[in-house]
Formats: C-alpha cells, sequence, structure tokens
C-alpha cells in the first residue's frame, strides 16, 4: 500500500471519528436539555479525609517532625459540638484512636491526624457542597433539619 493511499485511509478514520464526536457532543446537550424533568432524591457523599499525619513512618527513610503547630486548627473550622453514643451517652471508646495515640511521632504530635491544611481541605469540601446543595439547589434547607437526613 503507498503512502497515498495510507494517508486517505489515516485520514478518512480521523473525519469519521471526528464527526462522531460532534454526533456525541450533540446527543449529550439534547440529554442535558431533556433532564430538566428529573427530580434530585438522594445525594451520597464519598469523600478520603484531608491531609493528616502518616499512620507509620516510611522505613529506611529517616522520619520527619511532625511539630503539633501543624494540627492547629483555623478559626473558622471550629465548632461547638459533643460527641456521644447513638442514645446520646457518652463518647464510646475507639480501639483504632487508642491504638494511634500509644505512640508519637517525631516531633509530638500522632499519627492519623488531620493537619491544618487537612481542617482547611475538609471545611473546603463543605462549603461547596454547601453552595451546591443548599443554596444553588435548594435540595436542603439552610437551617439543619433532621428529617432530610
Amino acid at each position: 500500500m503507498n503512502i497515498w493511499a495510507r494517508s486517505g485511509l489515516v485520514g478518512s478514520i480521523f473525519y469519521f471519528l471526528h464527526k462522531k464526536r460532534l454526533a456525541l457532543a450533540e446527543q449529550l446537550k439534547q440529554d442535558i436539555g431533556q433532564r430538566q424533568d428529573y427530580e434530585l432524591k438522594l445525594v451520597q457523599v464519598v469523600y478520603r479525609h484531608g491531609a493528616r499525619t502518616p499512620l507509620k513512618p516510611i522505613p529506611h527513610n529517616e522520619q520527619v517532625e511532625w511539630s503539633p503547630n501543624l494540627l492547629e486548627a483555623p478559626d473558622h473550622t471550629q465548632f461547638n459540638y459533643q460527641v456521644t453514643d447513638l442514645l446520646g451517652g457518652p463518647r464510646p471508646p475507639s480501639p483504632f484512636e487508642e491504638r494511634y495515640r500509644s505512640h508519637k511521632l517525631k516531633g509530638g504530635t500522632f499519627p492519623g491526624q488531620l493537619t491544618t491544611i487537612g481542617m482547611q481541605q475538609m471545611f473546603a469540601l463543605g462549603a461547596r457542597l454547601r453552595k451546591d446543595y443548599v443554596d444553588e439547589r435548594g435540595f436542603l434547607s439552610p437551617v439543619f433539619n433532621p428529617s432530610e437526613v
């Protein structure tokens, strides 16, 4: 097969793919237009914690120093809350927390704690979710309503 035949074949394939892409984009626009008939019923948020101290040191590397000032909570992330068991009783024991607190990292902090950056990341996620589902979509009330959760 000579070079012109190959060029024609490759060009035809790219043309076909381009047309297919345009058709899919047009279909997507139509689908989005039809979605206005739908009603949001449920939102489930799956996320991973923000930046935190390591759970255990990396083998064969010098341990990084984790100073307690890296864990200071920013003022805008501070909320008054109390952890209870499901019946409102005292905070239940946590085997994981006890295990993590049984040793300290170099610098004096405990493994697995959210860092200041991690706290800011979690706060930013909450702010974005509030904007999306409370302010823009009105899916949830601006004031906590237990019947919505």
